[in-house]
């Protein structure tokens, strides 16, 4: 019987998408694209997800690849990107009625300390039993040791748990580890209902 939902970040409770986040912090589209080529989708990003890099190094180096006038955007930019990203209000819906229904939720996300700080304080956190970050835990999905790593600090039986994520890999690497998934798509939220249903899932 299923007891706990564990729940990805981006993509299931935020929507994610490095182009929109770019227009953000500039008008220009040849400057977004330099923001997201250069700060998003880098090398260092996802080192900052894998905790293995500090955020005044990243910042450095994301200067050191930018045009003068973005130099002086990049600070900005890291300060407050997290919070520019679009609540899925379908999912912490879902959230709340899971709660509601005595079911406990988890965070398993790959993310930066910073977002893990920033959801603490959102409404939706108190809703939330639990959460673990791989930029704290400095392993990430689809790792199996992230998932493991789950089951130990939470004491949970991974067959007692649904996780809901917007990567097969991640998905099929919990699967492995013995829980049941569901590969999410917020523009066909039907389907997760569906398969919420069909693992006697009460909503």
């Amino acid at each position: 019987m299923i007891k706990n939902i564990v729940f990805d970040l981006g993509n299931v409770i935020f929507k994610w998408d490095e182009g929109k986040m770019a227009a953000n912090f500039t008008n220009n589209k040849n400057e977004q694209e330099l923001v997201k080529n250069n700060i998003f989708k880098t090398e260092e990003w996802l080192k900052l997800d894998e905790g293995i890099l500090d955020y005044n190094t990243a910042i450095q180096k994301f200067k050191g690849r930018l045009p003068n006038n973005l130099k002086d955007k990049v600070e900005d930019i890291m300060n407050t990107w997290y919070t520019y990203m679009p609540i899925i209000t379908k999912t912490t819906d879902l959230i709340k009625e899971l709660k509601s229904k005595g079911y406990n939720i988890y965070i398993l996300s790959n993310t930066h300390i910073e977002v893990y700080n920033y959801i603490k304080s959102l409404e939706i956190a108190k809703y939330i039993d639990g959460y673990l970050i791989s930029a704290i835990e400095k392993m990430m999905k689809p790792n199996k040791k992230i998932y493991y790593r789950l089951f130990e600090k939470f004491n949970l039986v991974p067959e007692e748990c649904f996780f809901i994520d917007d990567n097969k890999q991640n998905i099929q690497s919990s699967i492995d580890c013995g829980m049941k998934g569901h590969i999410f798509d917020y523009n066909n939220f039907e389907d997760l209902i569906k398969d919420l249903k069909e693992n006697n899932i009460s909503i």
